[in-house]
């Protein structure tokens, strides 16, 4: 693996849960209404009497060593030098091995094309020097 391991940061003091990621992502990546790659979550932790809320943005991890690719019967997914999972269309089946696997719920079956699809970091922007597109899109810097 590569030392330019991409990774996402969030902090989850600076999120709001505006889901200006999610946007962001879904117009970037030009998903329909059923997918969704980004998703951020309310969180809620309770202890002793009390509450506390928070958010969490949550999208493919793109691990260091990732298990959906290693499920793959077709090796549909790859890892990029970069740390960077993308999966090639003309190889998947649809089987959803890698959803099941996946102990981020990263991965979506596509319907409409009977395939998995998953957050590519924008990898079209990443190659072009720039941010993913959730990251260009959070307002308070809590994504990065």
């Amino acid at each position: 693996m590569s030392t330019n391991q991409h990774a996402f940061f969030v902090d989850v003091n600076r999120c709001t849960g505006c889901r200006s990621c999610e946007i962001a992502c879904k117009q970037e990546n030009q998903l329909g209404a059923s997918l969704r790659w980004r998703r951020v979550r309310e969180m809620t932790n309770e202890y002793a009497g009390s509450a506390t809320m928070y958010f969490l943005s949550m999208a493919c991890n793109h691990c260091e060593d990732p298990v959906c690719v290693k499920v793959c019967p077709t090796q549909a997914l790859g890892q990029r030098d970069d740390g960077i999972v993308l999966i090639d269309d003309g190889k998947c089946i649809g089987c959803r091995y890698c959803q099941w696997a996946c102990p981020y719920d990263a991965l979506e079956f596509n319907s409409e094309t009977g395939r998995m699809t998953k957050c590519t970091m924008c990898v079209q922007r990443v190659d072009a020097g720039q941010e993913p597109a959730c990251v260009e899109g959070c307002p308070t810097d809590a994504l990065q």
